[in-house]
């Protein structure tokens, strides 16, 4: 069997298959190379898959992705998430469309001191939906600007999606995360814009919004300098050369303590409770990245990569056309798997027909991170809708989908607008370089 795109597809179909008998997906994963390693590829191969993931744990980068989980969850279980909707509320609150500003604000900055997108929707949405309610708010674009504002906690870095990725294709983690600044804003940008717009077009939407208070303004400072010093200790040493990903995680981990002493929220269930979940989330993160190695490493000993590439460069198809293919294709599969399992099943394959035609590593990174928010707030398995409908008391899940449609198109257009302007993402990182 010669064809890689009949390869791809069987491997493809495999996966789906046991996915359908409720097996997790590492194993479906990990499964489907062991086959593939045992009984197509042969030679005694399968011997080294206890050495491949001996050596893909034994690497001291991956030591960032628990403790970046454990700084977000801090924050989360230190309840510090109401002190940061206050400040953002004294800073945007005025703008057309109030609160809802907030929401996206407040996502905005949390998503810069944790890794993951539910702990930010979830703990901002904690806070939003009981005062949105109270003041009459629009349930729809509540819910809707909640589910897409938690999803840049994968984006706006540090981000555990970003380290997933620049460890399997071998991107430095410092230029992803970098890469991911202006993107990010871009995006929250564009939320923002949608909100206010909307606002202003129907603006029975939003009952009532603040006033501008330079005072309150000058206050928010104090509400907000815990998360500005994080921001600093993370994104500013890595982009002065001062720390690496993981001595930046460190820090930001034991000043994420600091803080939650400092405002008293620091108990043994709140210490419990953060270190519990970055225990599973980084097990579960590291039991899909071995599935994924394994299959890569079967799908690699068949060439299968490498002659995928040469048949994509050698048909005389525009690159454009590859891109929305690609773009296609994690879009339906966010529909029915997670962020992770969705970009480890697929990247030994896209990654390099990518690379050949030319496009920026880092760049990728940043397009499959919004394409992997994108299947955050799509049904049935978007995981961020399933954390709004548990905060809103499992009310309103049609509403959460609804009003989400909106930001899932802004979200698409923010995939053409750095396909148009590359440099968006480029840029910053080349600057860091440049400076060291």
């Amino acid at each position: 069997m010669d064809n890689p795109a009949v390869i791809c597809a069987i491997v493809f179909i495999a996966v789906l298959v046991l996915l359908t008998t409720g097996i997790w997906i590492a194993a479906a994963i990990a499964l489907v190379g062991i086959i593939l390693l045992a009984f197509v590829v042969g030679g005694g191969k399968i011997s080294m898959v206890g050495m491949l993931q001996f050596n893909m744990l034994n690497n001291f980068t991956f030591t960032c992705i628990p403790l970046f989980i454990f700084m977000g969850e801090m924050i989360l279980h230190g309840q510090l998430g109401d002190k940061l909707y206050r400040g953002a509320s004294a800073l945007v609150g005025f703008l057309p469309g109030g609160l809802l500003h907030t929401n996206i604000v407040s996502c905005a900055f949390f998503a810069a001191v944790s890794g993951t997108s539910m702990a930010t929707a979830a703990t901002i949405g904690m806070v939003a939906i009981p005062e949105m309610e109270k003041r009459g708010y629009d349930r729809k674009l509540v819910l809707g600007s909640l589910a897409a504002g938690g999803t840049l906690g994968i984006l706006i870095p540090p981000s555990a999606a970003m380290i997933v990725y620049g460890m399997f294709v071998g991107e430095s983690i410092g230029r992803l995360f970098i890469g991911g600044v202006f993107p990010g804003l871009v995006l929250a940008g564009l939320f923002m814009t949608y909100i206010g717009v909307m606002s202003l077009m129907r603006p029975q939407l939003v009952p009532s919004r603040g006033k501008i208070s330079l005072r309150a303004m000058l206050l928010s400072v104090t509400d907000i300098w815990p998360f500005l010093v994080l921001i600093f200790l993370v994104l500013g040493t890595i982009y002065l050369g001062l720390a690496t990903p993981t001595e930046a995680a460190a820090m930001g981990s034991v000043t994420s303590i600091l803080f939650c002493a400092i405002y008293r929220r620091l108990n043994w269930q709140v210490l419990k409770a953060a270190t519990l979940a970055a225990v599973q989330i980084t097990c579960w993160l590291m039991f899909i990245m071995i599935g994924a190695y394994v299959l890569a490493m079967g799908l690699s000993f068949l060439r299968v990569p490498m002659n995928l590439a040469k048949w994509v460069t050698a048909v005389e198809i525009g690159r454009v056309y590859i891109f929305i293919m690609v773009c296609f294709l994690y879009i339906v599969l966010g529909c029915f798997m997670d962020g992770t399992s969705m970009l480890l099943l697929t990247i030994t394959v896209v990654y390099p027909v990518m690379m050949s035609l030319g496009f920026d590593s880092v760049w990728l990174g940043i397009i499959l991170v919004i394409l992997q928010e994108m299947g955050q707030i799509t049904p049935p398995v978007g995981v961020n809708l399933f954390v709004i409908h548990g905060i809103s008391g499992k009310k309103y899940f049609r509403d959460i989908v609804m009003g989400s449609i909106p930001f899932f198109i802004l979200m698409n257009v923010m995939v053409v607008i750095l396909y148009i302007f590359p440099d968006l993402v480029l840029w910053l990182p080349g600057q860091m370089i440049q400076k060291f």
